[in-house]
């Protein structure tokens, strides 16, 4: 079994054509080791929606622009680590954390809407509730939060306010104010955050506090050991380029949710027993899926692998091309991100309970230790096509991040999404797509696809599907962890969506 080392990091923010529409989400910032862009002032949006006509042009939201520069950061961090996986919990959280201190700053100057820390209370009179007055609140807030989270930023996110008309050096406003607003419900939203559970102030940040402890010795990837498996069927860390893997952030599985009543008031049913018919039957899926890989699966498996904007980074783009398609103002994308990255949030809550709850192992372990002197035909690695090796030796087509199979978070994340955005616009319309140009495989450069690739969503529930099922192609996840992953990230999305409808509507208790 042979795992790849990391390659190095792409240029965020190039692959998909969502970005290419969405571009001027730009105000995002540029941060050290990841290449400028060029920002443009305003972009054609696209609609089907008939709230604005084709062909309209308009600036995107603030909203939209701090949402770049979140995803931005998240980017930043863990290449400069030379990371090619972030912690899917960690940025989930950043980003409700985020868009929740946007949510509560602007609902201070919405007729009905409360926030969350405050509910209506800090409700600004009408004459107040300016479009002006509702970005600085929000670009203060946003700023804010963004500092909290990434202090190594600190120069790109104050040059970030700086460039929406704002000062980071403003401390002590005046009360009611926009500014005075935005700091407010900001530093009350972090308050609440920096208790909620992930350890964002552990040392180091995000640092597991369950004690969690492997039943398997680390396996060094590409020289798998069956005698030193205790527990074939739960998790074995792999020692990458000399580096053990570590479980993820264990610990967001008994985190604080925002709609869910408990981090499993969820789950999905228990992986089959190994060994058992079932698991077998789990295992010569994924052999017959390796064996047969086309060029659609592999595409498919590489772009939902989101190493270059990391989950739930997809999920963000299905929201900044809803924001374009519909034409948005501040208004909707306020509250639209903020469902979203709350549905998000809880998905990865839910997701990482259902880890703990199974702690199941992953195909790449267990696979080979199933195969272990057998032949098969499977992948035979990048270039190799399909060959007749040693099942020890058999590898999952993409890379594999560090904690337990089941649930699949991706799965999960996507659900949760499309569900949450079926709710918010009324549809299960989606309409976009991307052309995954021949040769652009970072697995197989050159080689893979033979010819382009166009994959097309016409709906969020077809978009979730395919995320899900990549983990599949890839070698990373069993079916089994899938589409129950979904339907769990459905459920999680269907909750949030009422919660958050009582915050929009003020009728919150």
């Amino acid at each position: 079994m042979t795992h790849r080392p990391a390659t190095p990091a792409r240029t965020p923010l190039t692959r998909r054509r969502v970005l290419t529409t969405t571009a001027a989400a730009a105000g995002a910032f540029a941060l050290t080791g990841t290449a400028a862009r060029a920002v443009p002032t305003s972009f054609e949006a696209e609609t089907r929606t008939g709230r604005r006509a084709p062909g309209a042009v308009a600036d995107p939201s603030v909203v939209v622009r701090w949402n770049q520069a979140a995803m931005d950061a998240i980017l930043g961090r863990y290449h400069a680590a030379g990371n090619r996986f972030g912690p899917a919990t960690v940025n989930a959280r950043a980003l409700a954390v985020v868009h929740n201190a946007i949510y509560d700053a602007w609902a201070c100057y919405d007729r009905h809407a409360v926030g969350t820390r405050f509910g209506g209370s800090l409700r600004r009179p009408r004459a107040e509730r300016t479009l002006d007055n509702k970005n600085e609140a929000i670009n203060y807030a946003a700023h804010l939060a963004l500092l909290d989270l990434y202090p190594e930023y600190k120069v790109a996110i104050d040059s970030m306010l700086r460039s929406l008309g704002g000062d980071p050096e403003l401390t002590d406003p005046r009360p009611y104010s926009p500014a005075w607003i935005g700091l407010r419900t900001a530093r009350a939203v972090i308050e609440y955050r920096h208790a909620d559970g992930a350890n964002q102030l552990g040392t180091p940040a995000y640092s597991d506090t369950t004690g969690y402890q492997p039943r398997n010795s680390p396996q060094i990837a590409g020289a798998f050991d069956p005698a030193t498996v205790t527990d074939p069927a739960h998790w074995t860390p792999l020692i990458v380029n000399g580096k053990t893997q570590k479980y993820l952030t264990p610990q967001f599985a008994v985190m604080q949710p925002f709609a869910l009543s408990s981090p499993d008031q969820f789950t999905v049913p228990a992986p089959p027993a190994y060994p058992s018919v079932r698991m077998t039957a789990a295992i010569e899926e994924l052999l017959d899926i390796s064996a047969g890989l086309t060029d659609e699966h592999k595409a498919i498996a590489e772009f939902w692998l989101n190493d270059d904007v990391t989950p739930p980074g997809a999920q963000q783009m299905w929201g900044r091309y809803v924001s374009a398609r519909d034409g948005h103002g501040v208004d909707e994308d306020a509250k639209l991100f903020f469902g979203l990255n709350m549905a998000e949030c809880d998905a990865a809550i839910g997701s990482w309970a259902v880890k703990a709850q199974y702690n199941f192992a992953r195909p790449s372990t267990l696979v080979p230790y199933d195969r272990r002197g057998q032949q098969i035909r499977a992948w035979g690695g990048p270039g190799q096509g399909t060959v007749t090796m040693d099942g020890v030796n058999w590898q999952a087509y993409v890379a594999v991040p560090p904690f337990p199979s089941t649930v699949s978070g991706h799965s999960t994340f996507s659900g949760a999404a499309s569900e949450f955005l079926r709710r918010f616009t009324g549809s299960d319309s989606f309409g976009d797509s991307y052309r995954f140009k021949a040769g652009a495989s970072t697995v197989e450069p050159g080689l893979t696809p033979r010819t382009d690739v166009v994959l097309h969503w016409a709906t969020f529930s077809e978009a979730a599907h395919q995320a899900g099922i990549s983990r599949v192609y890839g070698g990373m996840h069993w079916s089994f962890d899938n589409e129950p992953g979904i339907e769990m990230g459905h459920r999680i999305g269907e909750v949030v969506h009422r919660k958050a409808m009582r915050y929009f509507n003020g009728s919150h208790r």
